[in-house]
């Protein structure tokens, strides 16, 4: 069971890399306005399904990445009950967290797009801070839940509670968000779409990885 929980945990961080691209693949000519520089203008040109299928592969992919860490959780148990099961509680609790927080950042150009075609553009400012405002605690909460994992697997790592090389400490969101930041950062042009957009995704895929490894 937990090998197949791990392989589901891959499918369930590529789905969620499915709907990074749906929302977060913007194409050329966008620029960023709006409160905090969140709003891309390109919103206007995606049709409004997009952020449909993404908040649906986003849903669906959360739980199979549930699933994976679960899966990781159980594994390190059996060396460190503790580290094991707070393994598997955050992250089982980050991930609904996960579906939040797409569903949220799906939300905006949806209503940034309603706004702009009724008439109203100057309301984009304060409807979106008034969102912010709203979503901004179980957001970083959220966030913070679903990082955890990655730093308890690396922990288990580096102490001998895996059987897997210490580089797959390596191997997670936190490792992933940091290089495709970098990659975004130095060459925009280039990456600001792919991989960039991708990354934390595939890393929580990557905590599937190292659950099939250390059974292996």
């Amino acid at each position: 069971m937990l090998m197949t929980f791990s392989v589901l945990g891959i499918v369930g961080g590529l789905l969620c890399a499915t709907g990074d691209i749906l929302f977060d693949l913007k194409g050329k000519g966008n620029q960023k306005t709006g409160p905090g520089g969140n709003v891309d203008t390109n919103w206007l040109k995606m049709s409004d399904w997009r952020f449909v299928v993404s908040i649906i592969c986003a849903f669906f992919g959360d739980i199979l990445v549930m699933m994976g860490i679960y899966s990781l959780g159980m594994q390190i148990a059996r060396t460190n009950a503790v580290l094991g099961y707070f393994t598997a509680i955050t992250g089982c609790a980050g991930t609904v967290g996960g579906v939040m927080i797409h569903t949220s950042l799906c939300v905006q150009p949806l209503i940034y797009k309603r706004l702009i075609e009724s008439g109203h553009p100057e309301l984009v400012d304060s409807m979106l801070k008034t969102f912010y405002k709203a979503v901004i605690f179980p957001f970083v909460f959220g966030y913070l839940l679903l990082m955890t994992p990655c730093v308890t697997t690396a922990i288990a790592i580096f102490t001998g509670g895996l059987d897997v090389p210490w580089w797959f400490a390596l191997l997670n969101s936190i490792s992933f968000m940091i290089v495709g930041i970098t990659l975004r950062k130095i060459k925009p042009q280039w990456f600001c779409d792919l991989p960039g957009i991708i990354m934390p995704s595939m890393g929580l895929s990557m905590l599937g990885v190292i659950g099939i490894i250390n059974l292996m």
